[in-house]
């Protein structure tokens, strides 16, 4: 019998079925493991880089990390912006660590700089001096977007992705003070990062805005719709809602709830189990929060909460109020954090039960701790 040498002839490899795997068959397998361990891989062949960089392998691996949600942390240590995330299934453990992405753009610090907008599908927006810049926390890439079309230096950013064109878009505008008692948006411009299988041109778009406004919060998408708080130039209504489309680029204003006169510094919009949400600040424990049951009606539903000994849990009376994780407790942040960890307050409504969660990489010399919910580890590639 001829021994045959199978080595590196591709010909024979191809028809034994030995050496065969489906593609569909790799994709599955990439899709469990790590984001940071997927972007390594694509130098394994050009089969595999094909296979990762593709709609379907990326469409896949989100839907499976939409049941694996994280939460994500940034904080400033010296110059440097650090990204930590903890999947939502952690929490109960009183101690829990993960590596840190580091981000620096830029040596100078002003208290504008590094302001970050909550993720989207996986990536995140934020902004260092003028320089616009869409980061994956999961890879610890970044791209640095094309400077904006203005020589104005109050910039507003908000981020959004549109699931019907598979697209994530950056909405900036400038602000323009008319008078002492009369500022609105000018300028707005949107950048496109086209979907996986379509490209655009790399460029700032001016649009129009037909609803004169001056953004006052961050913004949070949801659905294809990024909602931020805003004041108006009307007298009779002071602060709104503005809601973006990202798809269709148009500006629609959603009315605050009953009661609601404006928006105040301890007040902040947040994604409540896919709906808006606007929550106030805890104090010893109590919080106000309303809910937008239905956005053509602009119907809003009130929720009071008191947390249980929330003051002998952290020993502290301010909190932030965050929003809602996958199991439906609330989630909530002290004003500043010190030692060598970061103390989140995790609270169940139907048990009445809160619990103290200590995550370890973020404490001593970290300023500026930001805690967003719902970040999905993503292998989309800058």
């Amino acid at each position: 019998m001829k021994r045959v040498v199978k080595g590196n002839n591709p010909q024979i490899r191809e028809n034994d079925s030995s050496f065969y795997i489906p593609e569909d068959l790799i994709a599955q397998i990439l899709a469990n493991l790590p984001s940071k361990s997927v972007v390594k891989l694509i130098v394994v062949s050009k089969l595999w880089s094909s296979i990762i960089r593709s709609k379907y392998f990326i469409d896949l691996y989100l839907e499976r990390s939409l049941n694996r949600p994280c939460i994500l942390f940034s904080f400033l240590r010296g110059n440097i912006r650090f990204f930590h995330s903890i999947f939502e299934e952690a929490t109960p453990s009183s101690y829990t660590s993960t590596s840190s992405i580091p981000l620096s753009l830029d040596t100078r610090l002003f208290p504008l700089s590094y302001n970050v907008c909550p993720p989207v599908r996986g990536l995140i927006c934020c902004q260092d001096l003028d320089k616009v810049v869409v980061s994956n926390p999961s890879t610890g890439q970044f791209l640095v977007l094309p400077k904006l079309n203005t020589k104005r230096r109050r910039i507003s950013r908000f981020f959004g992705y549109d699931p019907i064109e598979d697209e994530y878009k950056v909405l900036c505008m400038t602000v323009l003070q008319v008078s002492y008692d009369y500022v609105v948006s000018e300028e707005h411009q949107v950048f496109t990062l086209g979907g996986t299988e379509k490209k655009k041109e790399a460029t700032w778009r001016m649009i129009t805005c037909k609803v004169p406004h001056c953004p006052a919060t961050d913004g949070i998408c949801i659905d294809g719709v990024v909602y931020y708080g805003a004041w108006s130039n009307s007298r009779r209504q002071k602060s709104l809602i503005v809601a973006f489309d990202v798809r269709t680029e148009e500006f629609t204003l959603v009315k605050l709830p009953d009661g609601v006169i404006h928006f105040s510094s301890d007040s902040e919009l947040v994604n409540y189990q896919r709906q808006l949400a606007l929550a106030n600040y805890s104090y010893k424990g109590k919080f106000e929060w309303w809910v937008l049951e239905d956005v053509s009606k602009q119907e809003w539903s009130k929720i009071s909460v008191v947390v249980p000994s929330c003051n002998d849990l952290v020993g502290r009376s301010l909190f932030y109020c965050r929003g809602a994780i996958s199991s439906g407790e609330f989630v909530l942040t002290p004003s500043f954090s010190d030692g060598s960890f970061f103390i989140i307050i995790c609270y169940d409504r139907k048990e009445d039960v809160a619990r103290r969660v200590e995550i370890e990489g973020i404490g001593d010399g970290s300023h500026s701790v930001t805690t967003f919910l719902d970040h999905l580890e993503c292998p989309i590639f800058l």
